[in-house]
């Protein structure tokens, strides 16, 4: 969001927020059947690294497009594995857990977890950085 003006930001961050908003809507209306049966038909989701996304985020990406989704990562993490995000492309939203940070070096309970959305793009969206 550089130069972007704080009414664009605040526009930015309402469309975003519409946009979980229908999303989560969509995977409520879902059975726990149905949510099983769209993961045994495209299968678990995994990050650039090769960890698996959780089954609720495997189904909201699958609620955001109809393309099969197989490898994700963000663009940052995409630049470092040689590929780039083609131009155009609309990236696709998962939930990642965060920590507050404790100060007190104290022992980190479950209150102080919490979610924030990250932008992703599936390895069809990418092309080989050639130079």
């Amino acid at each position: 969001m550089k130069n972007l003006t704080e009414q664009q930001k605040l526009e930015y961050r309402e469309k975003k927020k519409s946009r979980i908003q229908t999303i989560r809507k969509t995977l409520s209306e879902m059975t726990e059947e149905q949510r099983t049966q769209l993961i045994e038909k495209f299968g678990i989701v995994t990050t650039i690294e090769g960890h698996p996304l959780t089954a609720h985020n495997t189904c909201f990406l699958y609620a955001q497009t109809e393309k099969p989704v197989t490898i994700i990562g963000g663009f940052q993490q995409w630049l470092k594995a040689g590929r780039i995000v083609k131009k155009g492309e609309k990236s696709l939203l998962i939930f990642v857990p965060s920590q507050k940070s404790n100060e007190g070096n104290e022992a980190a309970g479950d209150d102080d977890v919490f979610f924030f959305t990250a932008n992703v793009f599936d390895i069809t969206q990418t092309e080989v950085i050639t130079e």
